[in-house]
């Protein structure tokens, strides 16, 4: 795959159009996915970012997919650590949709401050995130980060703020395949009527009188919500579920 130089256009509409007909049409591996998002935020002048999918709740999720220029040191570290789990910018990023720096607000407090002073001995001293959110509770966000020394830092951000919204969305919608999965194994319809059913409060003899089936079916319905979904009774399942835009 071979990526232009060009620089970018006034209004930077050239420039997003090169970026999405690369992520549309020549995409095939994540490195490529890496190689053209590193080539387009170069180009606005941050040289560390990473994309991240959270396909569930961020302190819930198993793991968290990282793509992007960050020292390998520093993902390889923070995904055997499960750091996903703790990481106070990503438990902000799932209760917004508003871009933010990663010093501001509830950022940083407490024992979660460790996880900045971690990054910090890879370079990742201060950051930016734009959140871009579906459905359900599963996000992608984008991150850049940088030393402190980096004074242009914030100049930047606040002068190219809408490209980077831009490029944010377009790394989201056209992420690889490794970044859709989902959390857990998908429900079939009438597993979902289900819950729906059990969700309005019915049991399992009215919910299986309105769905026409079998008291002892429902049941076998149930238990297929709760082991899918990894959960110790129905009423946690349909948390689960509805978390996800299931119900």
């Amino acid at each position: 795959m071979h990526i232009k130089k060009d620089l970018i256009d006034p209004d930077g509409s050239v420039f997003l159009k090169t970026v999405k007909g690369y992520l549309e049409n020549e995409i095939e591996t994540e490195d490529e996915y890496t190689k053209v998002l590193s080539w387009a935020f170069s180009k606005l002048d941050f040289e560390q970012f990473a994309y991240v999918y959270m396909p569930y709740l961020p302190s819930e999720a198993k793991n968290a997919v990282i793509l992007g220029s960050y020292p390998s040191g520093w993902q390889l570290f923070y995904k055997s650590e499960g750091l996903h789990r703790k990481d106070p910018v990503l438990a902000e990023s799932a209760g917004t949709t508003m871009p933010f720096y990663w010093r501001g607000g509830r950022i940083g407090i407490g024992d979660q401050e460790d996880i900045f002073k971690l990054s910090a001995r890879y370079g990742i001293e201060q950051g930016y995130t734009i959140p871009v959110h579906e459905p359900g509770c599963s996000f992608g966000s984008i991150h850049l980060a940088s030393r402190l020394e980096n004074d242009e830092f914030y100049k930047l951000i606040d002068s190219q703020g809408h490209l980077l919204q831009c490029l944010a969305s377009l790394a989201h919608i056209y992420r690889p395949a490794t970044a859709r999965k989902l959390p857990y194994a998908d429900l079939s319809l009438r597993e979902r009527e289900f819950l729906h059913w059990s969700s309005q409060g019915k049991t399992y003899q009215e919910a299986g009188i309105i769905m026409g089936i079998s008291e002892r079916t429902v049941k076998f319905h149930a238990q297929n919500c709760m082991r899918k979904l990894e959960a110790i009774n129905v009423r946690q399942a349909i948390t689960k579920a509805l978390r996800l835009g299931w119900v």
